[in-house]
């Protein structure tokens, strides 16, 4: 019950993540439903200053926590974090009193019988310095944060959305995040997280994509040479990407590990040129690859970023998939 006299709560979910001296932020109408959720305002914030919301999620950074997959433990639901934490004690950089953990299954709680793989869990284990620090930073803009999450949940949102958008929900579908600091895949399937692996970037391949760097010049023919349909001779001049590298070799763990769930778009999540690094990583990878526009999954009309917009769409593209979260669970 609500008296009368009492301040109503507002509607609104803020997300916030620290970037450098500033804060990142997205304000949207609500979590999201059967309607698209509304984009009120985001951007950088270069000085902290409330802003009015009833639910707010703080984002952490990848440095502050690690994730691990383990097998299942054999225990009721309730004692899978006490159990995880004693089976991840000897792979963490950290003791364990010092970690807040977290668990969730690997492709969701419900059981997929006639699969191969053995059920395993993800565990996520968090700073708990960080959190504080988190936290206690992003209190004088918003006193509700209750929430604190992570970029591969927040990854797999955006994915998630636009697979069922391409009528790929079904379907096992990747992303791979790229910014300058960061370089994320995740696998997912009926909106459930199967894989994440954290890539090397590749500034070559980023500059390639956007032009910047001048394709080596052709090179002449040794004599012999016998043409090969579907692919140009190569020189010897050139290096393969160490990023599509290990994009390929994810994908081959994950056709070993889920054949039954062969993969069927990679999607490519970036601030700029995401539209050309998807051309050339589908062009080196042999895998349809498509750009992921973070801004779709919101109602039309979504106003413009606050700050400089290059930058405050680089460093809000996480949490614009933090704002797509629905579960109610807490970090």
């Amino acid at each position: 019950m609500r008296w009368p006299w009492s301040p109503r709560r507002s509607g609104h979910r803020l997300l916030l993540r620290r970037v450098g001296r500033q804060h990142a932020f997205v304000l949207t109408d609500g979590a999201p439903g059967d309607a698209p959720a509304r984009l009120l305002r985001w951007g950088l914030m270069p000085a902290a200053r409330p802003v009015p919301a009833g639910d707010a999620i703080a984002l952490l950074d990848p440095a502050d926590y690690q994730i691990f997959k383990i097998d299942t433990p054999p225990v009721p639901q309730e004692e899978l974090k006490a159990a995880a934490r004693w089976q991840i004690k000897e792979l963490v950089d950290a003791d364990v009193a010092e970690l807040t953990l977290d668990v969730m299954h690997v492709g969701g709680d419900v059981d997929r019988p006639g699969t191969s793989t053995a059920r395993q869990l993800f565990v996520i284990a968090a700073r708990n310095s960080a959190i504080k620090a988190l936290t206690g930073g992003a209190a004088a803009i918003s006193e509700q944060i209750g929430i604190v999450d992570i970029w591969e949940t927040a990854l797999r949102n955006q994915l998630a959305r636009q697979a069922r958008a391409d009528d790929l929900a079904t379907r096992a579908c990747a992303a791979v995040h790229i910014d300058d600091q960061h370089c994320l895949l995740v696998v997912c399937a009926g909106d459930e997280l199967f894989y994440t692996r954290r890539l090397e970037g590749d500034a070559k391949l980023l500059a390639r994509a956007r032009g910047e760097q001048a394709e080596a010049p052709a090179t002449e023919l040794p004599l012999g040479f016998e043409y090969q349909p579907g692919g140009a001779f190569d020189g010897g001049d050139t290096q393969e990407s160490p990023l599509v590298v290990e994009l390929q070799r994810s994908i081959d763990v994950w056709e070993r590990s889920w054949p039954d769930l062969p993969l069927a778009r990679l999607y490519v999540v970036t601030a700029a040129h995401g539209v050309e690094l998807a051309a050339l990583i589908q062009r080196e990878l042999g895998q349809r690859t498509v750009a992921l526009d973070p801004l779709a999954a919101f109602a039309p009309d979504a106003p413009g970023p606050e700050g400089d917009a290059p930058q405050a769409l680089a460093a809000c593209i996480p949490l614009l998939g933090a704002a797509l979260r629905t579960e109610t669970r807490k970090l």
